[in-house]
């Protein structure tokens, strides 16, 4: 990656996430209730048996009620747990109720770290990615730790689904070799499909 690629997805982020920011509380979870809805109608999901969410943090789509909802569908859920910060590495973890999420890494909440509630990639049928801003291709900017990408390598990309709200959407974002597309896109808006199942 050359300075300035580096230096366009830098301003993506920062743009972005400036406008992810402003959009009013009210609006953000009335729109992550129309992606649950979205998310509800899918075939893929109703046919899924483990989901892996993130646990949304700041102006994210908002997956608190998604994931109470999906437990109470009878879902397996798991969520991403940093063991050791700064290392690079996300583990998924099953959990049983939102509340065994408390602790936070760098802000994030996440449940205590239990090798016996960790579940496989191959495991999760679908797994729902944040993101600041994605483009039409599938393609993201994150916080840019890399923790997603790297964690994501050898999933299938149609199990990959990005969540956002379609203020967060642009036509093209600069990607590597490193960077892990998803396969579809939820926003309040849309559903856009990058690969078809």
């Amino acid at each position: 990656m050359n300075e300035t690629q580096m230096s366009e997805k830098s301003r993506l982020r920062y743009d972005f996430l400036k406008i992810r920011d402003k959009i009013e509380p009210s609006l953000r979870h009335a729109y992550s209730n129309i992606i649950l809805s979205k998310i509800k109608k899918l075939s893929d999901y109703q046919s899924s048996q483990t989901v892996m969410f993130y646990l949304s943090y700041g102006s994210e789509v908002i997956t608190d009620y998604m994931i109470n909802e999906f437990l109470a569908d009878g879902k397996d859920v798991a969520v991403p747990v940093i063991q050791n910060p700064g290392d690079g590495i996300m583990t998924a973890v099953r959990i049983n109720k939102l509340e065994e999420c408390y602790e936070k890494v760098y802000g994030i909440r996440q449940p205590e770290f239990d090798e016996e509630e960790v579940v496989a990639k191959e495991e999760i049928d679908m797994i729902f990615v944040p993101g600041i801003v994605f483009d039409i291709n599938g393609y993201r900017v994150g916080y840019g730790k890399g923790y997603y990408d790297r964690w994501l390598e050898g999933t299938d990309i149609s199990k990959r689904v990005g969540l956002a709200f379609e203020a967060q959407l642009v036509d093209k974002i600069p990607s590597f070799e490193y960077d892990l597309p998803v396969g579809r896109i939820l926003t309040e808006k849309r559903v856009i499909e990058i690969v078809k199942n």
